[in-house]
């Protein structure tokens, strides 16, 4: 390590979280592969849950510290970040938001307008694209300079995370999340919040990366050719927890949602036009793993807060 701005990262205040979200009581323990996977230094490292295997960074930075990973120097596409260019990145999934919110109405099956919270909106492009498709799209982002990147770029308005008590009343069609529950402190508070914050039978979106932990990043790392991160840097930190779909499944029944869908491979992020051989491979690599063994890159789930009647016949079929 001999970059200032690594040295910057190791410098953020830090906490640690020794017993698993998700299991009472159960204290992780240090999952060594993991730690080399992120190129992680002191203090930073990973546990992982030996009920669960639910894996998650500890110590992290605290809630301090992550409001100082994430600014322009060192995570959106400045020196300390992975990505050479978070804008570009950003624009190639604008198409694949829109398939996105094309999907929530066929769900929701609503006349008229819905509405959506996009939380942890990034810079914007998935409340414009909801904007433009006739919704009612709100987001909220907790980084100043995205929030700023946001306004000029897309001409929308985020929310600071200040203003969320704010909403309290408000209740939504559908609350999406691209993204954004990994870097949590606690995903499993954030989901409960999520229900309350939706209309009965709404619809909850999520999107994480299933890191490491797929049939991609193990073929590299068989061939020695990536499948973990090069260096330590901001990549290394902005993940709080690490999910699989068994350990997704439990947070979200915890959190009081049941699952309509969930896939660890989609298609739209890998279009085929432009031509592209690369999409041509990954398409049948990741398909092939998810079909096979849940084995793809994501881990993305539609799940549904449940009706007062639905939980009324769940009483009456435990009384039974």
């Amino acid at each position: 390590m001999n970059s200032s701005w690594q040295s910057r990262l190791c410098e953020l205040p830090v906490e640690s979280v020794r017993n698993c979200l998700l299991c009472d009581g159960v204290r992780g323990t240090t999952d060594f592969r993991w730690r080399k996977y992120l190129n992680l230094v002191p203090p930073f490292d990973v546990l992982r849950c030996p009920v669960c295997a639910l894996r998650w960074l500890s110590p992290r930075p605290s809630a301090e510290g992550y409001a100082l990973l994430y600014t322009d120097a060192m995570y959106f596409g400045g020196d300390g970040a992975s990505p050479a260019d978070y804008a570009s990145s950003v624009k190639a999934r604008v198409d694949y938001m829109r398939a996105r919110i094309g999907r929530i109405q066929r769900i929701i099956n609503k006349r008229g307008p819905l509405s959506i919270l996009d939380y942890g909106a990034a810079t914007g492009d998935f409340v414009r694209a909801g904007l433009d498709q006739g919704h009612d799209c709100v987001g909220v982002e907790l980084s100043d300079d995205a929030r700023a990147v946001a306004e000029q770029k897309n001409g929308v308005t985020l929310l600071s995370v200040d203003c969320v008590e704010s909403m309290a009343d408000l209740r939504f069609d559908a609350i999406h999340m691209n993204h954004v529950l990994e870097h949590m402190p606690d995903p499993l508070a954030h989901a409960r919040w999520c229900a309350g914050a939706l209309k009965p039978e709404g619809i909850l979106i999520l999107e994480v990366p299933q890191q490491f932990d797929n049939d991609l990043d193990r073929l590299r790392r068989g061939l020695r050719v990536g499948g973990r991160l090069q260096r330590f840097d901001a990549y290394s930190l902005h993940h709080t927890y690490f999910f699989t779909p068994p350990t997704f499944k439990t947070l979200l029944a915890k959190a009081g949602f049941n699952v309509l869908s969930l896939s660890t491979f989609n298609s739209d992020k890998t279009p085929l036009w432009p031509l592209s051989a690369k999409n041509y491979v990954l398409r049948a690599l990741l398909g092939t793993a998810d079909r096979l063994h849940a084995g793809g890159n994501i881990i993305e789930v539609f799940a549904q807060r449940p009706s007062a009647s639905y939980h009324r016949a769940v009483d009456e079929f435990k009384a039974s």
